[in-house]
């Protein structure tokens, strides 16, 4: 790695550590040249704004997914619907051990004018995933497990609406504070997907999974706790 390359990488290191602990719009780009001892040529260098090292933090999250998508079909035993399976839930960030790069993204980019940050994940995981479920598909249809005439097409639409999927979850995370209306609406969302993507496959019924309502228990209430902890920093003047 090019020294230039690895300055990058360590200022985005510092960068999401602080916007962890002290939340994206308390950071300020000197809290992150003080945090790496770096000047501000450098730092313009590398990026033109503060927002623009949340999006470079995305990208990398996404690219993250993209190559764990590529690990999870290459390592899953059995079927297609097996790797499928696999795919969808080890490529997502929806797990509680990535509990705090979710609520950074739900408080900053979950919000009306997040969309482009929205959009610049979704674009980089599309890119990175289609030709590992094309594969896949190809290989179910072969095993006359899916059945689906326009494999690519298909594999395109499973991803957006799986991208959609995430989502409405990540939306419900922002919004409801209710854990129990939360399960309710998380469990609610993840049988309407599940059922939908088995449709458009003509899959067996019951055969996806996506993810374990458990988990999605877990993923809840690590971000309720962490909006009570930012609740009570920001009634403490943290």
């Amino acid at each position: 790695m090019k020294k230039g390359d690895a300055r990058r990488s360590e200022l985005l290191l510092a960068a999401e550590r602080l916007f962890y602990t002290k939340g994206y719009e308390k950071t300020s780009v000197q809290d992150i040249l003080t945090e790496m001892n770096f000047s501000k040529g450098g730092f313009y260098h590398h990026f033109d704004s503060k927002l623009s090292v949340l999006e470079a933090i995305c990208e990398l999250r996404a690219q993250e997914c993209c190559e764990a998508a590529r690990q999870a079909a290459a390592q899953a035993e059995g079927t297609a619907v097996d790797q499928l399976n696999a795919v969808f839930h080890d490529s997502a960030i929806l797990t509680s051990g990535n509990s705090s790069f979710i609520s950074l993204m739900i408080h900053v980019a979950y919000r009306e004018d997040g969309a482009l940050m929205r959009e610049k994940m979704k674009k980089s995981q599309l890119a990175g995933m289609q030709s590992v479920l094309e594969e896949i598909l190809a290989q179910g249809v072969k095993e006359k497990e899916f059945f689906v005439r326009d494999v690519p097409a298909c594999a395109q639409m499973l991803l957006r609406m799986y991208l959609v999927f995430t989502d409405e979850i990540a939306f419900l995370l922002a919004q409801e504070d209710s854990e129990e209306a939360l399960l309710d609406e998380l469990v609610r969302k993840l049988n309407t997907y599940r059922m939908a993507i088995e449709r458009v496959l003509a899959a067996p019924f019951g055969s996806m999974v996506l993810f374990e309502a458990k988990e999605l228990q877990l993923l809840a209430q690590a971000i309720l706790r962490d909006r009570v902890r930012r609740r009570a920093d920001a009634l403490l003047g943290k």
